[in-house]
């Protein structure tokens, strides 16, 4: 797989004859609303055709909203919260989707976010999801049984281009830590270049580099040591990583992007303390009083996997993820572990805020015990309240602003854009999208007969496949791959 180049922003789509909205259909729907004792269940659908409340208003001559934001990845781990805590504080959340049956999404309808169908795989339904969107926050990430090169660099590129060409007014870009300095990874050589992207288009952009989050730890070992399952450990060899809380992300993420001072930025984003593997498995084994079964595997062994891993195509994705082993190996003894003072100083939020990992695990160990005990979990009496007052305050926190918010020198002002100029552009960049779309299906490379790549690719595997089975078949009935042949060319024959 060859790595991705970097490309300047101003592409084919600065042309004219670029721009597009077609009638991309804004989703979200309720399909069905019953109340049984004062509980609503809603189902929620996907669809091209029913319309739902939308972001913006009606009167295209007006200016777009402030308030407006596009969330990308939205059913993740970070986005979901990003989504919510936008909600909680008033502004018109949009979120788009791709129609996947095993990716439900109603939670975010019931919170009172607007869905869109449309994917980064497909760039004819990115222009008309923009319409109406002040800032963008993309959380979105190729799964890992997906094409991490189409979606995260390939699919990324043209949805910075149709953000340029809609004049958005913020991108907030979510990134890995240290990904600069690990090109020989290829999720992060991509984030890296997809960075150098965003920065040459000349968006109104933030970027953040995120450590590793806590929420992935409770399957991986919380839920292992208390059910006596094994748990998968390291040689001690590996430094650690700095985990954080997702819901310190997305205030954090709210935070940058309300901020001017921001604009241009990469922060990184890490919790308050590194965690090596050992240090969380003894913990998981102090708050839940279980002896973990902890199964060492060494650097070496890994190495060897990923080795063996790269040398078929079928499985070169594994090779790829296990190459975040060397990430966790080697460290970056260039850069600081913790997120700095001047970090949290421009995001205006106190490091004392940020959660803990022995608070996060401890609450989940507390809930799950209290359910086992009493055969299920119910708060203590202020309990909720209680924590819906502290995330109050921390997302006030977050969202305040002060008079030494200034807007970076060299950084482009804050425009005023129309939703009538943004669905016009999005009118014309969903043609070109189409078109392009039209005449590659017309290529001859799409072609299944000549000397064409896809029949190429086709006989060969085809070929391949059948003397495969030519082989199986001579060992299990002593018969010789010529004399099948001959077989077959007699069945086939006209008697002579």
């Amino acid at each position: 797989r060859p790595g991705p180049h970097v490309a300047t922003s101003s592409s084919s789509l600065a042309a004219p004859a670029v721009l597009g909205l077609g009638g991309l259909g804004v989703c979200g729907a309720l399909a069905r609303k019953q109340r049984k004792g004062g509980v609503t269940a809603r189902k929620a659908t996907i669809t091209a055709s029913m319309e739902t409340q939308p972001a913006v208003e009606e009167e295209d001559s007006t200016p777009v909203k402030k308030t407006s934001v596009l969330v990308l990845g939205a059913t993740g781990t970070i986005g979901r919260q990003i989504v919510r805590q936008l909600l909680n504080a008033g502004y018109s959340v949009r979120c788009m989707l791709r129609n996947r049956a095993d990716r439900p999404f109603s939670f975010l309808v019931d919170w009172g976010a607007t869905v869109v169908e449309g994917s980064l795989l497909r760039p004819e339904s990115l222009p008309s999801a923009l319409v109406g969107i002040h800032t963008v926050i993309d959380c979105a990430t190729a799964r890992p049984e997906e094409d991490v090169y189409n979606i995260d660099w390939e699919g990324k590129k043209r949805l910075i281009q149709c953000a340029k060409e809609m004049k958005i007014q913020r991108y907030v870009f979510c990134s890995i830590k240290d990904c600069d300095k690990y090109q020989t990874v290829p999720l992060m050589q991509i984030k890296y270049l997809t960075e150098k992207f965003l920065k040459d288009s000349g968006i109104r952009h933030t970027i953040l580099r995120i450590s590793g989050l806590m929420q992935p730890l409770i399957s991986q070992y919380a839920v292992s040591v208390l059910d006596d399952q094994k748990v998968w450990g390291d040689d001690g060899s590996m430094p650690g990583i700095a985990y954080i809380d997702s819901q310190d992300v997305s205030r954090m993420m709210a935070s940058a992007m309300i901020k001017e001072r921001t604009v241009g930025q990469t922060l990184t984003l890490t919790g308050p303390k590194v965690w090596s593997t050992n240090d969380v498995i003894k913990l998981c084994e102090e708050l839940s009083g279980r002896d973990a079964d902890v199964n060492v595997v060494s650097n070496q062994q890994m190495q060897l996997t990923m080795a063996a891993a790269g040398c078929f195509d079928w499985t070169v994705d594994v090779a790829e993820r296990l190459k975040f082993v060397e990430v966790n190996q080697q460290g970056s003894p260039d850069s600081p572990m913790l997120m700095t003072e001047d970090t949290y100083q421009t995001l205006g939020m106190e490091p004392s805020g940020t959660r803990k990992l022995e608070e996060y695990i401890g609450e989940y160990y507390r809930r799950v015990f209290k359910k086992l005990t009493k055969g299920k979990y119910e708060a203590e009496p202020g309990e909720l309240e209680k924590e819906k007052a502290e995330s109050e305050a921390k997302l006030k926190q977050a969202l305040s602003q002060d008079t030494t918010d200034q807007l970076p020198a060299g950084q482009p002002e804050e425009e005023e854009v129309t939703v009538a100029y943004q669905r016009d552009v999005a009118e014309r960049l969903q043609k070109f999208f189409e078109d392009k779309v039209l005449s590659e299906m017309e290529d001859e490379k799409n072609a299944w007969f000549g000397w064409v790549p896809l029949a190429e690719v086709f006989n060969g595997r085809s070929a391949m496949m059948g003397f495969s089975l030519g082989l199986f078949t001579e060992w299990a009935t002593d018969v010789d791959v010529a004399r099948q042949i001959d077989l077959v060319l007699a069945i086939f024959s006209p008697p002579s």
